[in-house]
């Protein structure tokens, strides 16, 4: 799913990644992305973990449910965990600058 759902944010296809992640997630391909209130994007490449997080936020107001991301309770903190970057390359922080790009630039 990784390569599929990272090919479509890459091109600009948001809709058609998280219609992929959304298949990955109903399969348990991302089994630890969600833990209550936190969407955990270790482990996950930067264009995946932009999509978790659309996903994440549009079922916030969506509510579907198939899927938890918004059962959080009523003043509940949502949190995104992307990690230090001890696993990357050159043991750089990637995902949070590529989200923190998202949310400024979207």
């Amino acid at each position: 799913y990784n390569a599929a759902i990272s090919a479509c944010e890459l091109a600009g296809e948001h809709g058609q990644s998280k219609l992929l992640l959304e298949a990955a997630i109903s399969r348990d391909a991302f089994p630890t992305l969600w833990k209550g209130g936190m969407l955990d994007l270790h482990d996950l490449p930067a264009p995946v973990a932009r999509t978790a997080v659309r996903l994440a936020l549009d079922d916030m107001v969506r509510r579907p449910d198939e899927r938890t991301f918004h059962d959080t309770e009523i003043g509940g903190d949502f949190s995104i965990i992307t990690g230090r970057g001890k696993h990357s390359e050159g043991g750089a922080a990637v995902l949070r600058p590529a989200i923190l790009a998202m949310f400024r630039d979207e």
